[in-house]
């Protein structure tokens, strides 16, 4: 089942020795895994035009040793051989990936549940850790005090460092740039992270055997895809604030209206926006949508020890209501991946830290519609091979045996790869300050339903739900 030859090999083969090439093939995922591995510091992450972050290389100081291709997980990752390395075998439930058990809950901390997004799973366990002295410190990302729109990867070593870190950051962020500091600092650390950031931070252990002695547990966020910088102009504009003015911002807040959150800006003049969830998130997305995010198959962060997010299962929903839990508080979703994480998690709940409800494996895949998202792969990497842009290599292919074999499904493959251009028609219109000038006064309904009536037809939407996958090898699925 392991391709013969890895994208990685192709690649030294052919003589690319640095992620310059990467950028240029739209694949760059932003997580900051090469330059936060470069010995040199030839790279710097910044925003490029199309509003996303990009390494630039320092070709004075790059030696061209090719250790940020080989840690970069913007080009490909070794689906197999990962998952060997951390379990020994493939996840038996293809749709979540690895599971040792899963849960529902909420934390019984008040302020964390008060000042979380959702159930305050994530900043319960930092916080148990810290406490437990299981870790010296963990990695996390908050929006700069002076720069609300600007995110601030750090090592935070206390409760108040922790809970100013809450929050879901809906951008491309270059948090895995904290290696450097992960390998000078004594002791363990925590690292919480998106799919790509942890990716990438699994692809640095390989190159770099003293990062996997420091780091003591991976907290990974349940993730769709990011904004695009150029959404926060979009934002503004409805607001009628100006960027210096900005004294608060989070894309989803309790304070309004309580869980799932709405967005909530407030600006110097002591003027406060809220938007709700249709306007912030649902209904804007695809036309500020990363192109890169679109590529990829790892919704359920499987490659963490632990991955979270809001819990969409109504059951469960029923389930703490009948207990008398209040919903607008919020509840959590988690799913153990590793031995250590289930080891941390189950100390915790016989603490009274979290109160928890057990989930099966088909619900979470279902709620988190992870299916849908590895068999939309597919199309999207046939519109990048027609756009003649990069296409991520994971070396397998996720399919569903039924639709393969439905000549429906074939049918519609035409109208899933003409919607699907639309995301990289966006993607590249988006860097014109003109497109932007223009988007800026199309209310979000009218955006939501363009975008609906595209969509209903697409298979990682239409399948969503479903959980039968099946994975094949590169070489077997040509």
């Amino acid at each position: 089942m392991v391709p013969a030859m890895t994208y990685e090999d192709s690649v030294i083969k052919s003589r690319q020795f640095n992620v310059d090439f990467v950028v240029k093939q739209h694949l760059c995922t932003s997580c900051g895994t090469c330059a936060g591995v470069c010995g040199t510091k030839a790279i710097e992450m910044r925003v490029n035009r199309f509003g996303v972050y990009v390494p630039f290389i320092n070709y004075n100081l790059c030696n061209h040793c090719g250790l940020c291709v080989s840690v970069c997980p913007g080009h490909g990752f070794d689906y197999v051989k990962q998952y060997k390395r951390l379990h020994g075998s493939l996840p038996g439930h293809t749709a979540l990936g690895a599971c040792l058990i899963a849960y529902s809950g909420y934390t019984t901390d008040e302020e964390i549940l008060r000042l979380s997004q959702s159930g305050g799973f994530v900043s319960t366990i930092l916080l148990y850790c810290l406490e437990r002295e299981l870790i010296d410190g963990a990695v996390v990302t908050c929006w700069r005090e002076n720069s609300p729109l600007k995110p601030k990867t750090y090592i935070a070593r206390n409760r108040q460092e922790i809970l100013a870190a809450v929050g879901s950051k809906y951008n491309p962020i270059p948090a895995s740039l904290i290696i450097k500091e992960i390998l000078e600092k004594p002791g363990r650390f925590a690292f919480v992270g998106t799919p790509c950031q942890i990716q990438g931070m699994r692809k640095a252990e390989e190159a770099l055997p003293n990062l996997t002695e420091k780091i003591f547990l991976y907290i990974g966020l349940h993730c769709l895809g990011v904004f695009t910088y150029h959404f926060h102009e979009q934002v503004l504009h409805k607001c009628g604030f100006k960027r210096e003015d900005l004294t608060y911002f989070r894309y989803r807040d309790k304070i309004w209206r309580g869980w799932p959150c709405d967005m909530r800006l407030k600006n110097k003049h002591g003027h406060t926006c809220n938007f709700d969830s249709k306007n912030s998130r649902l209904w804007p997305r695809p036309y500020f949508t990363n192109w890169r995010c679109l590529n990829c198959f790892d919704k359920a962060n499987e490659f963490s020890d632990i991955s979270c997010g809001d819990c969409r299962i109504s059951r469960e929903h029923g389930f703490f209501e009948e207990q008398g839990f209040d919903l607008k508080n919020g509840l959590s979703e988690f799913v153990i991946r590793t031995e250590r994480g289930h080891k941390v998690v189950s100390r915790a709940i016989e603490e009274g830290k979290l109160v928890v409800h057990r989930v099966d494996e088909d619900s979470v895949a279902s709620s988190l519609k992870v299916a849908g998202k590895k068999l939309g792969l597919d199309t999207f990497s046939r519109v990048a091979k027609i756009l003649r842009v990069g296409v991520p290599e994971y070396g397998v292919r996720f399919e569903n045996p039924h639709l393969k074999r439905s000549r429906k499904w074939q049918f519609h493959k035409i109208w899933d790869i003409a919607y699907s251009l639309q995301y990289y028609v966006m993607f590249v219109l988006m860097q014109y300050a003109t497109v932007r000038w223009v988007m800026k006064r199309i209310p979000h309904r009218v955006l939501g339903k363009l975008d609906a009536k595209c969509r209903k037809r697409v298979e990682w939407v239409r399948y969503a739900r479903s959980t039968r996958l099946t994975i094949t090898s590169r070489n077997d699925s040509k």
